[in-house]
């Protein structure tokens, strides 16, 4: 006989002795303690108008149909009692939901941080005696429909002299934003501004992002966003004649355009 003509065979038989495993009715007898003044009966729901207790009356106890929980109100002479009863297929005093909040509650990765200032005229970077003023802040935006993405945006501004002759003036920006408010066609997910200057007497030095133009001339104009180094000095060679010398290195931001328009009302 081959294997496959016993497979129907011993199916049946699992099948039998499943079932036979299973109770076929929901009527169930025990005999349970009357020491506490609460008692669990069942696992189960109890089906109203079908619990029994043997020699003793209704008034004597209280039941919870949905919990299957047994008060006694009086207890009885007897330490056991029988009791009989029908239960449902579901427990009705269970709790059943979907989601629980104590998981995000008791579980969430991020601690709570509590931002306190002692004083009002602590800054949060100290450059010594150069002034500063600005901004730091950070967020994170979550949703249902996106991952966690954390924010930044900085705006820091320096002004002061380093040593005792050499000004400094520096602005620098870091805004985690989508758009391109420079107008240039630079794709950039971080938008960063850095300028910072040097000036003593009639010499200047640029560093970071700058617009490198010239438009007092009447030949070879011209007007570029840039980002590297600048350097530009005057000197007066005689009472009537000064020279003026600008150097810069830096490479263009993507494709730059300015237009100027004059514009009408109702246009």
């Amino acid at each position: 006989m081959s294997f496959k003509r016993l497979i129907p065979p011993l199916l049946c038989l699992f099948l039998v002795g499943f079932v036979s495993a299973q109770p076929l009715t929901t009527l169930r007898q025990k005999t349970i303690s009357t020491s506490p003044r609460v008692f669990k009966i069942d696992s189960l729901s109890i089906e109203p108008n079908s619990f029994w207790i043997k020699e003793i009356s209704k008034e004597d106890y209280k039941l919870d149909f949905a919990s299957s929980t047994l008060t006694w109100i009086k207890k009885p002479a007897y330490p056991e009692v029988e009791i009989q009863y029908r239960v449902l297929s579901i427990n009705l005093a269970s709790e059943i939901k979907r989601m629980s909040f104590d998981s995000v509650m008791y579980r969430f990765g991020l601690p709570q941080v509590r931002i306190n200032n002692k004083s009002s005229t602590q800054k949060p970077f100290d450059f010594g005696k150069i002034n500063s003023n600005g901004s730091l802040g950070r967020s994170l935006s979550l949703g249902n429909r996106q991952d966690a993405v954390l924010n930044s945006s900085l705006n820091l501004q320096l002004n002061g002299y380093i040593g005792d002759s050499i000004l400094l003036a520096a602005a620098i920006s870091d805004n985690n934003i989508p758009i391109q408010p420079d107008g240039n066609t630079q794709n950039l997910k971080e938008f960063d501004q850095v300028y910072i200057q040097f000036s003593k007497d009639k010499w200047k030095l640029l560093l970071g992002d700058f617009d490198l133009r010239r438009n007092d001339s009447y030949y070879l104009n011209f007007y570029k966003r840039v980002q590297g180094i600048s350097f530009e000095s005057a000197d007066k060679i005689s009472s009537s004649i000064n020279n003026r010398l600008q150097v810069s290195g830096a490479v263009a931001k993507g494709k730059f355009t300015r237009n100027v328009f004059q514009g009408l009302e109702g246009n």
